[in-house]
């Protein structure tokens, strides 16, 4: 018998976690092993049995309120036990068949529970297949939402494939070609920009066709998230403010 404390339920789903006592690996616990006298919830103290299946996952094979519950299923499986050990030293001549019915009785205990195991088993694996199915949907999903976004910046602001590809990535967050370049504080030492404080500018690199280094070309945002962009093509000494929606 162990003690922990419920760590995570999935109510829709019927299955959770139990964070053990004095023990590092948590136990997963089905719906169809509790026994509680109230609903289910975080941070609740329960006591439990737990084996481990055929993968050497700690399984729980009853979760109760209290120790007591447990102990008192042992004691009466215990009487029942008793009264049949009597009833075959009184009586002999049915000592074959009581056994016979007691081995049945086993066998269909054994059998019905390995039933019931192999039902939430395939019960848990449909469930954490659909969400990776959900998932694996939803990150589609988003992945061309936003390949869709790119593509239309890179035909609508300026015309330059460069630099409306430069302008998307600013909206969306990246990648950038030269991640420990792009994003920097620019600061506007010239002063050919209106006078903002320290941070208020960035700048991001505007590959220039055939050329294999970062070129002259930048893009200076304002604000965070940006709210005006100029496009320098000279390495700061001049800037033309772009009308980005």
């Amino acid at each position: 018998m162990q003690s922990g404390k419920i760590k995570h339920w999935n109510q829709e789903k019927g299955y959770g976690f139990i964070d053990v006592d004095d023990q590092n690996e948590d136990v997963f616990f089905h719906v169809s092993k509790v026994r509680l006298s109230q609903p289910i919830s975080v941070g609740q103290s329960v006591y439990f049995n737990s084996k481990r299946n055929d993968k050497n996952q700690l399984r729980a094979t009853e979760v109760t309120s209290s120790s007591l519950s447990l102990e008192q299923d042992t004691a009466s499986d215990t009487s029942r036990y008793v009264p049949n050990n009597t009833k075959r030293n009184k009586n002999h001549s049915n000592r074959n068949s009581n056994r016979s019915r007691q081995t049945n009785t086993s066998n269909k205990r054994s059998l019905g529970s390995t039933l019931f195991s192999l039902i939430a088993i395939i019960a848990v694996a449909i469930y954490f297949f659909g969400d990776f199915s959900s998932t694996l949907s939803q990150y589609t999903s988003d992945n061309t939402s936003q390949v869709a976004t790119t593509d239309t910046a890179t035909t609508s602001i300026t015309g330059d494939a460069q630099i409306d590809k430069t302008i998307a990535l600013i909206q969306q967050g990246g990648p950038y070609p030269y991640p420990n370049k792009d994003g920097t504080t620019f600061y506007n030492r010239g002063g050919r920009l209106p006078a903002q404080s320290q941070g208020y500018y960035r700048e991001y690199t505007v590959p220039t066709p055939g050329v294999s280094h970062r070129g002259a070309r930048r893009i200076v945002t304002g604000g965070y998230p940006p709210t005006v962009y100029y496009l320098t093509v000279d390495h700061y000494d001049s800037f033309q403010r772009l009308q980005v929606p």
